[in-house]
């Protein structure tokens, strides 16, 4: 095996980006180059080797309309929330702001929609971090003070998910193909579960539309620099 291209490894993964208003809404997907990318996705990394996911991929116009109504009633509710920002990062609010909508109003024409599931419900963080605790005080385990398992158990959870997701994504994008993750349509997790046929005990995580770019001139995005928000050894105020 010889070493990857570190140069052509590191574009892919930093001109990966949320294609939401580039997205071809005419040319075909075939269901081929969805089925690829997902082989790809399912070799990330997942807790325990659970492998829990599912993956539901929808492609009927009707469908598509009916989930797009959906998203136009979640994000208009969304949309009142505040998007104040200053300066520099006010600007950038606004075209994310502006992108979003973008992909709302052209939802249901996108080749693809893809819902990344996971069987089971979410973790009740607050619940188990009571039922262990209670359990500690039976016990009288000592040196488990403060220590708690709900977030840990929250992580796991989504942490088995979304590194198949980005990988999803990558392999889209190494295709010609852009994504996006929007997660508006999870308020109405339950009509779009009995729209596809998705059981009440699996959470849909996100939707990612799918389509192939117009173009494919997808550049770094202005970041901080890592070095700028990273500490060795302990937290620098």
């Amino acid at each position: 095996m010889t070493p990857f291209d570190v140069l052509e490894t590191d574009r892919l993964l930093s001109t990966t980006r949320s294609v939401r208003r580039r997205l071809d809404l005419e040319r075909p997907v075939p269901r081929s180059v969805i089925e690829e990318a997902l082989e790809v996705a399912v070799q990330a990394p997942t807790a325990n080797d659970q492998q829990n996911w599912r993956w539901v991929v929808v492609t009927e116009a009707a469908t598509k309309e009916r989930i797009a109504e959906l998203v136009e009633i979640s994000w208009n509710f969304h949309e009142k929330e505040s998007w104040t920002r200053s300066g520099r990062r006010r600007e950038q609010a606004k075209r994310n702001r502006e992108s979003a909508a973008a992909l709302v109003a052209t939802l249901a024409r996108v080749p693809v929609l893809v819902i990344p599931c996971v069987l089971g419900r979410p973790p009740d963080i607050g619940e188990i971090d009571r039922q262990w605790l209670a359990a500690q005080r039976r016990k009288q385990i000592v040196g488990t003070e403060g220590v708690t398992l709900g977030a840990m158990r929250a992580s796991n959870f989504y942490g088995s998910i979304f590194p198949a997701i980005w990988s999803f994504q990558l392999a889209l994008r190494s295709r010609g193909l852009g994504s996006t993750i929007t997660c508006t349509h999870v308020p109405f997790e339950r009509q779009v579960g009995e729209l596809l046929g998705i059981p009440a005990g699996v959470t849909q995580v996100c939707l990612v539309p799918v389509a192939y770019t117009i173009g494919t001139d997808f550049r770094p995005a202005n970041r901080h620099a890592a070095k700028e928000r990273t500490h060795w050894e302990r937290w620098q105020p």
